[in-house]
């Protein structure tokens, strides 16, 4: 306790001095959440004493962030959101979501009023992946065919539930611009905020795994059931995730968001 009690006494002496020098010396460290990279950790510079006015207005960081120290948190997280499953039509559903994600930043900050706010720009790159189980039942007919479509053809499982995968992949790299906040709070400490987006260089990936085993489907030809070859099998989920990736390919932005706190040396 005595410690502490310094510590606090310490804070409460050199809090004046702080209120006129901001960060005197510049050099910083921080660790912080991303909500779209996991545990953030950054090393930077800045230092709004320089008499010089570009050598005050600006600063530089470097930083990364991943999941893996926040795996179990954010699955948890991504599981209670999908609870028993979101329904995504025609009696499917997914669930089980599991997210891996990373990324890294080279960033130029400038501080048009040499205060906390600062508008950023850089380059970033990483990536992010999900995976999430697909699956389908007809609860009110226990022992009756499970059907669907993919791509335009009909399917059936040979019994009342059916189950799969999907998978979104997104690597990237590209500039970054944002805004941010640097919120100075005693004794060197400061909370960061980031706000941006990446531009980047390739749109997300959708990949589809369905089981063939018990998969049948409608002949046209033929007007009957067919166990199903596996190139149609095949060319139907190429078409399925070729629609679906078209659409990714609109969301050409990735965002970043961080939240963290800071100590300036």
């Amino acid at each position: 306790m005595k410690k502490y009690l310094t510590a606090f006494v310490l804070c409460v002496i050199c809090a004046p001095s702080l209120a006129n020098t901001t960060f005197p010396h510049g050099a910083q460290v921080g660790v912080g959440a991303s909500l779209t990279g996991g545990m953030h950790v950054g090393v930077g510079y800045y230092n709004s004493g320089w008499d010089n006015y570009w050598a005050s207005h600006f600063g530089a960081r470097v930083g990364f962030a991943s999941t893996d120290p926040l795996k179990s948190a954010i699955d948890s997280a991504i599981d209670s959101i999908m609870r028993d499953g979101i329904d995504v039509g025609d009696g499917v559903k997914i669930d089980n979501g599991k997210l891996d994600a990373w990324h890294a930043s080279v960033l130029l900050d400038y501080y048009p009023f040499a205060g906390a706010w600062r508008l950023t720009g850089g380059y970033a790159w990483g990536g992010m992946q999900l995976d999430a189980d697909i699956f389908g039942e007809i609860a009110q007919a226990p022992s009756s065919r499970f059907y669907f479509y993919l791509a335009g053809d009909h399917y059936y499982y040979n019994g009342n539930n059916f189950g799969g995968a999907a998978t979104i992949d997104w690597n990237y790299h590209g500039p970054y611009v944002g805004t941010g906040f640097d919120i100075n709070l005693f004794c060197g400490f400061s909370l960061y905020i980031d706000m941006g987006l990446v531009l980047a260089s390739r749109p997300a990936k959708l990949a589809l795994d369905i089981p063939q085993e018990q998969l049948y489907v409608y002949n046209t030809l033929a007007q009957t059931w067919l166990p199903v070859p596996i190139p149609q099998l095949d060319a139907d989920i190429a078409r399925a995730t070729r629609d679906a990736n078209r659409k990714l390919s609109d969301f050409k932005f990735y965002p970043v968001v961080k939240v963290g706190f800071a100590y300036r040396f």
